[in-house]
């Protein structure tokens, strides 16, 4: 149980790294034969790398002991073999080092570091060997036992990487042992039979160590790796949770300034028209004539119905009802609908509107920015002197519609607060009927909605360019509007 606690504890370590949508990918045979890359495997390497050190330096100081009782080696040689042993341990642990580092998921995508396990057990092989060589001669001596003993060790501290690496566990075991067999049979230590005996013996410890030991963590693995992967999935609907909270907050504050300014809006014209009530009242008990205080009474009723439709359409915008059904559109249609709609506006106002043919179709929602650009336009003959100019020309970018006015211009300072709900800018003509302050911020919710640009430019004294930018994407080439009618 030992082992089950470690590994939950690595697993809780680590779960503070990134985890990576990646790690819920599978790997493939031959991929986890080299190297089985997850959190809780790369743990149990890291343990029984440790393991495997300890049992390497054992096995060195027993055979120092050994070698300073009863040399074999003269002190070049000697000296030689310790300064090999610390070298080729030092190189791997530099390659074992960054296993330990990366991301599970940029181990699975490398096969230079799928390949590196290899590499480590391919140069600890020639270490031993080179060592057996050097140390088992024709007696059976202490300092063979040693090497038994700490060969047997490190193989059975070896094994347990088997989750994690299969295949360099065979390739150490088969070149380890097979290389010791090979150097006792050649120096007359032990016959055949023993040899072999020993094998199976060795073989035997090793299977009891990956089939009873090993095995029984492969359950709790797989379940580590489920958890990493439920964990990495909570973390993703945990972020998603975070953004649509900071999106309710900034709604919730949105809607708090929304109702409140419009609940300040609404009592204001409606004290308004409650004086015109009064005023009305008193005329009559004075037998004065009450016909021009009702119709301004009439006016403010008016205005005031007005006000509520438009409160109750940026309501409905604002709670996100309001669907963008693209269809391909030509603007000079929109156009028409415009001019019959603003003809007796314009020519009650003396202003006079012009719409200069514009032969171009996009992909738009023809209710959205048909009612855009009567925001901009009845916009444009409240504030312009003479004339409103309505026109869509191409641009390299797209398309843009403009609509200019003549009217006393927008400072630049303001130039984005009057697409604010509820923003009004102070003007000098105090005969001028005052607006809800919804018109713009309109424009600007629809715009966002079709991904479209609203561009404003302004001279103070001479008059107010207002533009739709629609992207290129959104405009249909001459070619397509034919096959859309």
């Amino acid at each position: 149980m030992g082992m089950l606690e470690e590994l939950l504890r690595g697993f809780t370590k680590n779960k503070s790294e990134p985890l990576d949508e990646s790690l819920m990918e599978k790997q493939g045979r031959l991929s986890r034969s080299l190297i089985h890359a997850t959190l809780a495997h790369r743990h149990l390497a890291e343990r029984q790398f440790f393991v495997q050190q300890v049992a390497y330096w054992i096995t060195i100081f027993g055979l120092l002991v050994a070698e300073a009782s009863a040399p074999i080696l003269d002190s070049a040689s000697m000296w030689t073999w310790l300064t090999v042993s610390v070298v080729t341990w030092l190189i791997r642990v530099a390659l074992f080092w960054p296993l330990t580092q990366l991301p599970p998921a940029v181990v699975k995508k490398s096969l230079g570091l799928k390949l590196i396990p290899i590499v480590i057990i391919v140069i600890a092989c020639f270490y031993w060997i080179w060592t057996i060589h050097l140390f088992v001669g024709p007696v059976l001596t202490v300092r063979v036992l040693i090497m038994c003993i700490g060969l047997l060790s490190i193989s059975v501290s070896m094994t347990g990487m088997w989750p994690v690496t299969p295949i360099a566990v065979v390739l150490y075991n088969v070149l380890l042992w097979g290389a010791f067999s090979a150097n006792l049979y050649s120096n007359g230590v032990a016959s055949l039979s023993v040899i072999v005996a020993l094998d199976m013996g060795v073989l035997a410890v090793l299977w009891l160590n990956i089939f009873i030991a090993v095995r029984q963590l492969n359950d709790l693995l797989a379940r580590t790796h489920e958890a990493s992967q439920l964990v990495n999935q909570l973390e993703i609907a945990n972020d998603k949770l975070e953004r649509l909270k900071d999106t309710a907050y900034k709604t919730l504050d949105t809607r708090s300034e929304f109702f409140a300014g419009a609940s300040h809006d609404f009592q204001q014209r409606l004290h308004a028209a409650k004086l015109w009530v009064l005023s009305a009242m008193a005329a009559t008990k004075t037998h004065q004539s009450a016909e021009s205080t009702l119709d301004r009474l009439g006016q403010e009723i008016d205005a005031l119905q007005i006000y509520i439709n438009n409160i109750l359409e940026f309501a409905r915008i604002e709670a996100l009802d309001a669907g963008v059904k693209i269809r391909a559109t030509e603007i000079q249609s929109l156009f028409q609908k415009l001019d019959l709609h603003f003809e007796k506006i314009a020519e009650r106002d003396g202003v006079q509107l012009r719409f200069r043919i514009a032969r171009i179709t996009v992909g738009t929602d023809a209710s959205m920015l048909l009612r855009m650009l009567e925001n901009l336009v009845s916009n444009a003959l409240k504030y312009t002197k003479n004339g409103v100019l309505v026109c869509a020309r191409r641009t390299s970018r797209g398309a843009s519609i403009e609509i200019w006015d003549q009217g006393p211009g927008i400072k630049l300072e303001a130039r984005q607060r009057i697409f604010d709900a509820f923003h009004q800018e102070e003007v000098d003509d105090q005969g001028r009927s005052k607006g809800v302050g919804l018109g713009l911020a309109i424009v600007k919710r629809f715009a966002t909605r079709l991904n479209y640009r609203i561009d404003v430019k302004s001279v103070m004294g001479q008059g107010t360019l207002f533009r739709i930018l629609i992207p290129r994407e959104f405009v249909i080439g001459p070619g397509t509007i034919e096959n859309s009618r």
